[in-house]
């Protein structure tokens, strides 16, 4: 990929020099609305007089082990793509990885309390429908999970020091992005989420982002829409995820107007038909968009608001985050991105 040409995969983010050359409007906005949500400040705050819960969000590891130390927490997320091939074998290679990161006796302070993870595209043995020939033969074999917690359209209550529990709900649906091997996808387009999540849920987990968020909106958005309303309805206080991996990242969700003018923003900068494709657009074009000026100036005042009503007066930070927390650095197969960690 050159400075002035588009990415070679969808999944690749553009340069900056091709992000301002076809892109300098929302190249712009985009400074200025991650600019507002810094100075917004924390969009959730732990309860007071309770002990914090430290969630360590990870994915997208592919059968690789991180050469660096996993930060300490007491509950750690894998978002799915543990493994490459997907096989039996190869996932219970990641799980005995991750076996090690758990709390080795009672009242340990070395380990996490939990360990919860959803299965991702790669990881075909979870779905019957995507199993290895070999697996398929040797359905006997099963996997030893040990006291890890595999979420498949299901949820399970943790608890925790300080009387503090978090219900985690796991999906791993995700749009069509390779062959059959792939596991549980389901053709873009299609609505495999409405009403789909529990409405008491704390901490969502899939493995596909919700479109625009810690997705890559120059792409087209590779994020689902009909995600994206379910998490709106849900509004959970975290939602984990990975399979972008160039999303890598941690982003404020303060489910209000500021949130909801920025998604607009993006769709009506990035929602084109195949003919206004960046590449068969001049140079500079987005400068003469004046519907998409106004939605800008719309999406900045509403984080001024935002903002305002946070800082000055006084405002309850009732939101979350979203966590991308793929590990694999963009399109390659180096474990360079670091594990994610908020605090709840």
């Amino acid at each position: 990929m050159g400075l002035f040409s588009p990415p070679d995969s969808p999944f690749a983010p553009p340069s900056l020099v091709y992000q301002l050359i076809y892109h300098p409007l929302t190249t712009c906005f985009t400074i200025f609305h991650n600019l507002l949500l810094y100075l917004r400040g924390a969009p959730y705050l732990p309860p007071k007089n309770k002990l914090p819960i430290r969630v360590v969000c990870l994915s997208d590891t592919h059968s690789k082990v991180p050469r660096y130390a996993i930060p300490r927490g007491d509950l750690l997320i894998h978002s799915g793509d543990l493994t490459n091939t997907g096989t039996l074998s190869s996932i219970q290679q990641t799980l005995d990885w991750l076996k090690t990161l758990q709390k080795p006796w009672p009242g340990s302070s070395d380990g996490f309390r939990h360990i919860v993870f959803v299965a991702g595209n790669h990881d075909s043995y979870f779905d019957e429908r995507s199993r290895s020939v070999h697996d398929r033969k040797n359905s006997h074999r099963i996997l030893n999970l040990g006291k890890i917690h595999y979420l498949q359209h299901s949820s399970i209550t943790l608890t925790f020091p300080g009387d503090r529990n978090l219900k985690v709900y796991g999906a791993p649906q995700i749009p069509q992005c390779g062959g059959k091997e792939f596991a549980f996808q389901y053709q873009r387009g299609q609505d495999a989420w409405t009403a789909t999540i529990p409405d008491d849920v704390d901490v969502l987990i899939t493995h596909n982002p919700p479109k625009w968020h810690l997705d890559l909106p120059a792409s087209g958005g590779l994020g689902d829409e009909f995600e994206l309303k379910e998490v709106w309805r849900v509004k959970p206080t975290l939602h984990a995820f990975g399979h972008v991996h160039s999303g890598h990242g941690v982003e404020p969700a303060w489910w209000d107007e500021s949130q909801k003018a920025w998604e607009a923003y993006l769709a009506a900068a990035y929602n084109k038909p195949a003919e206004m494709a960046a590449s068969h657009r001049l140079p500079l074009t987005e400068v003469l968009d004046l519907a998409l000026w106004w939605k800008g100036i719309e999406s900045i005042v509403a984080d001024v608001r935002g903002l305002l009503w946070t800082r000055l007066w006084g405002g309850a930070r009732q939101g979350g985050y979203m966590v991308n927390g793929a590990l694999t650095y963009q399109t390659g197969n180096q474990l360079s991105n670091k594990p994610k960690v908020v605090v709840l």
